[in-house]
């Protein structure tokens, strides 16, 4: 698979297995679980997947959203973090299966407002995650992302306060240094680097951004 050389089909919905069974383990024991564990998948494999999804649904139904449920960005820690972090391990992964088997380019679309949900995400979650492990996101100065479909904006920037900490979304106006330009899916789909960074036309600040570290 592009996205994850040397993987193939099975690695990959054994994985998404894994991280079912992982966040079904935190929402209901309301404990930090760093990483998700070895698991041995049985045969059949579909089978298999849907008893790990099953487990994790019933898992969500079982708390409130608003219960403090630990994740590893250490934001957010309520239950509802997690339903919106599986759509969209779930939406990316979907994604590097539809590229490893070939398929044409319009059927990797996601919904605007789910993309548009995982644009915002990627930026708060992924960019905390990935500066506490040392790879903080290239954000210098201040990025516009523009989503066309949705005339919808983002704009993330340093931390005022800080200039090493996690890139931020910033909620007002403010003067940028560069911008990425595209439809949701697209801008969704270059952030988590299922796309060429070409795909979004990014200017300035918003280069050195899509070619540096932003979510793992």
């Amino acid at each position: 698979m592009t996205a994850a050389p040397g993987w193939t089909t099975a690695d990959l919905v054994t994985h998404l297995g894994a991280i079912r069974r992982w966040a079904a383990a935190i929402v209901l024991s309301g404990r930090r679980i760093a990483d998700e564990p070895a698991v041995t998948a049985t045969e059949p494999l579909d089978e298999w997947y849907a008893g790990t999804a099953t487990a994790l649904i019933a898992a969500l139904q079982a708390v409130d959203p608003d219960e403090p449920v630990p994740n590893f960005a250490r934001i957010d820690e309520v239950a509802a973090f997690w339903p919106r972090r599986q759509l969209h391990e779930t939406c990316i992964h979907r994604v590097d299966l539809l590229q490893a088997c070939g398929r044409p380019e319009h059927t990797w679309d996601v919904d605007p407002e789910v993309a548009a949900d995982g644009i915002a995400e990627a930026i708060r979650v992924f960019g905390r995650r990935m500066t506490d492990r040392g790879r903080r996101p290239h954000v210098d100065a201040p990025i516009r992302l523009v989503a066309t479909d949705l005339d919808r904006t983002w704009i993330v920037a340093p931390d005022e306060d800080d200039p090493q900490a996690a890139p931020r979304l910033v909620q007002r106006e403010i003067d940028v240094e560069g911008e990425a330009v595209g439809t949701a899916t697209d801008l969704y789909l270059a952030v988590w680097g299922r796309a060429p960074a070409s795909t979004v036309a990014p200017s300035g600040a918003a280069e050195a951004w899509l070619a540096g570290p932003r979510v793992c």
